[in-house]
């Protein structure tokens, strides 16, 4: 598969894209265990600039998708852009995404692809209120599947066929939990009744689906939840919060990932700024039957944040999770291992935070996010990451 067969100019006369970005130099992925940091391109350049990666999905060790936003303080129309990026197993190249000009508000969030010729990426159009955006890879180009559905916060998106997809997110931030299906002809909705936003979905198959996030209340204190995927009907599944000491606390429910019906993970993230507590994270886990709360390191304690947002299950006892520990401009990618007994940190030495987390069929791992940028202005960079 090869990004240059796009017809460029024809995005660019519609506004909805660019020219491709950045060269692949051939870099060898070392296999050592550990990560290893990646050359990613940068579509702005100048200081205060901000160039992020939030989402990472692997067809295979050559082909592989990660998405975000670029924010080009000098550009002639400023304001939020898509991103787009692919590995081709030589190196990482920008492809040109289209972006609804009706809009300065363009931002990919997840990415999920089910062949190289079928791959979705969901985010969502300006604020108050949000509207939908979702783009697909047919093999040769990125178009627009759909953009401009109001009321339409999308986070994350799980490609089971080309005629098998669902996106998952809000109607709102925060707005009424919505989880959205395609079927090979249209896009239908479902809008759950509760104050939901849904930051990730995953799908073992087409009746067995969990989608999670966090559930505010009318104390504004944000509790998990989690919802699962019969094939018929969405049913909540009781799942604990870690942090319930006073009424503005936060406890949200960052990914998920399964192994098996009965074996499940999400990863999590309790926090109250407005008491001064710092970012903890946390990881429950499904056994069939009900979710409970899995002791978790925190390497930041009380005194520095520690995040996880993604996570990928090659086996019951081979789980990976990753994040960052910090705050901008000095974040630390941060990753945890379950052997199967506990979780324990994986050493990196890669500076920024990890967003997203793939998996390819080597069993390696893909993982994408931002990285401060050192400049009087700041900014932030794309950031890349491989280990096996």
């Amino acid at each position: 598969m090869r990004t240059s067969v796009v017809i460029t100019a024809v995005l660019a006369l519609l506004g909805l894209g660019g020219t491709a970005f950045g060269h692949p130099a051939p870099v060898p992925l070392g296999c050592d265990g550990n990560w290893h940091r990646q050359d990613t391109p940068n579509r702005a350049h100048d200081g205060g600039d901000y160039n992020q990666l939030a989402a990472v999905d692997a067809v295979s060790s050559t082909d592989v998708w990660g998405v975000g936003v670029v924010d080009d303080f000098d550009a002639p129309k400023p304001g939020y852009r898509t991103l787009i990026e692919h590995y081709d197993g030589v190196g990482w190249s920008g492809v040109p995404s289209p972006n609804d000009s009706r809009s300065t508000w363009n931002v990919l969030a997840g990415v999920s692809a089910s062949g190289p010729q079928d791959v979705w990426a969901v985010g969502s159009l300006n604020t108050s209120p949000y509207y939908s955006l979702i783009e697909h890879w047919d093999g040769f180009g990125w178009s627009i599947a759909q953009s401009g559905r109001v009321n339409t916060y999308l986070t994350s998106v799980a490609a089971l066929a080309p005629d098998d997809v669902w996106a998952a997110g809000s109607t709102n931030y925060v707005g009424k939990g919505l989880l959205v299906h395609w079927d090979g002809t249209a896009w239908r909705r479902t809008e759950l009744p509760a104050a939901i936003v849904f930051r990730a979905i995953t799908a073992l198959g087409p009746d067995d689906i969990w989608a999670v996030g966090q559930e505010s209340t009318a104390q504004f204190l944000d509790l998990t939840v989690a919802y699962h995927y019969d094939g018929t009907s969405w049913t909540q599944e009781a799942t604990p919060s870690p942090l319930r000491i006073h009424s503005e606390d936060e406890n949200w429910l960052t990914s998920v990932t399964a192994v098996s019906t009965d074996d499940v993970w999400a990863t999590g993230i309790a926090r109250d700024p407005d008491w001064g507590i710092r970012d903890h994270p946390f990881t429950v886990h499904w056994d069939g039957s009900s979710w409970s709360t899995v002791r978790t390191p925190d390497p930041g304690g009380q005194t520095d944040d520690t995040d996880l947002w993604s996570s990928v299950a090659f086996g019951s006892t081979d789980v990976y999770a990753v994040g960052s520990q910090g705050s901008e401009p000095d974040w630390r990618t941060f990753t945890l291992h379950w052997d199967g007994g506990s979780w324990t940190e994986v050493p990196s030495t890669v500076n920024g935070r990890f967003l997203g987390l793939a998996s390819d069929e080597t069993g390696a791992l893909w993982a994408v996010g931002e990285a401060p940028v050192n400049h009087p202005f700041r900014g932030t960079a794309t950031l890349g990451a491989h280990r096996c």
